[in-house]
């Protein structure tokens, strides 16, 4: 394991030294990296890289860049307990989790990654099929020398943690999944275009950039209109707008205007077909751990339970959030802590 940017072990410092030690590394240290790195137009630049590390430093978070599995992962990590993982997904970073993981972190060892190809992780050229995304997150637990660990997922987060899970049965003790569903165990019936489909919009528009053009579309038309983009994905998506207003997301805005970015997201959904054709052979055997299904009432709400049946023997709880569309940790984070403390200290 590479790490461009080492955890602090200036323990016996004060919280305020410790965020500025860390500012200063990522500075100095992620520009090294940057500058030696053979794909360096694929990570963020140091710049990013600093205003990430004084936002996560504030709420006691070190962050890293850590290479696993021939991709650099950007990961933030902080409390003591038994290790908790938080997964993200589209088109956001580990700072959805912003207002949840410092309240589980006072009893729990949270770790924050970006996946593959968004957040400030690196946009690597392929890879995105769920099981090639579970095997980044397999061998950067294994990397920590955690050999159990409980996962909290949303949206394609959700997804990988699934994933994660059935293929390490062994290593995942508890999954949390949030406002998703599995392609090959259900997703296929909301990717539904039979009739006029105005919340999927954006998928087709994500898989335009295929084909054998030099030129990726999808990146084009997004290119200086990222703030535009994500709006829409915000206004279709979140259930309650006051209270996750749209300038929540500037973080996620700044990291889809980083070179490769808009591709490298985009492929979770090029790559769902190859993802599906795992799941239908993964789930012949259900996951039989622990699992607590949650949804907003305006996102996938009553349908969620059955997507997550699909694929889970073991489902301890179906929590239908009123009011919250699908952007939960950040709509209604008290309700998501209240939830996952429950169910993640069993």
């Amino acid at each position: 394991m590479d790490e461009a940017i080492p955890r602090s072990k200036t323990g016996w410092l004060n919280p305020l030294f410790r965020g500025l030690w860390a500012v200063g590394c990522a500075i100095a240290l992620g520009a090294c990296a940057l500058a030696q790195s053979p794909v360096s137009k694929a990570l963020p630049d140091a710049a990013l890289v600093s205003e990430v590390t004084v936002r996560w430093a504030k709420l006691g978070f070190e962050t890293r860049l850590v290479r696993v599995h021939g991709v650099t992962l950007h990961v933030a990590e902080g409390g003591r307990g038994d290790p908790v993982l938080l997964l993200h997904g589209y088109p956001q970073s580990g700072e959805v989790w912003r207002l949840v993981a410092p309240e589980l972190a006072k009893t729990h060892r949270v770790i924050i990654p970006d996946l593959r190809g968004m957040g400030l992780s690196e946009s690597a050229p392929d890879g995105y099929d769920l099981g090639n995304v579970a095997e980044d997150i397999h061998q950067l637990i294994f990397s920590l020398g955690i050999s159990k660990v409980k996962v909290v997922g949303h949206d394609w987060g959700a997804a990988v943690g699934a994933v994660y899970a059935l293929r390490y049965r062994n290593e995942v003790s508890r999954l949390a999944f949030l406002e998703s569903a599995l392609a090959g165990a259900g997703f296929e019936d909301l990717w539904n275009f039979s009739k006029p489909n105005p919340v999927f919009t954006f998928i087709p528009f994500l898989l335009m950039g295929e084909g054998d053009s030099t030129e990726d579309i999808t990146a084009e038309l997004i290119h200086g209109r990222e703030s535009v983009y994500m709006h829409h994905l915000w206004s279709t998506f979140t259930g309650d707008k006051q209270a996750a207003p749209f300038a929540g997301w500037a973080p996620y805005v700044a990291a889809m205007a980083r070179a490769g970015v808009p591709v490298s997201s985009s492929k979770y959904y090029r790559a769902i077909y190859a993802s599906a054709d795992e799941v239908r052979k993964l789930v012949t055997q259900k996951l039989d751990i622990p699992v607590l299904a949650i949804a907003g009432e305006k996102g996938i709400g009553a349908n969620h339970e059955a997507l997550v049946r699909a694929f889970a023997s073991n489902v301890r709880g179906n929590v239908i959030i009123p009011g919250a569309g699908h952007f939960l940790a950040e709509e209604r984070p008290a309700e998501i802590v209240a939830a996952l403390k429950t169910f993640l200290a069993d």
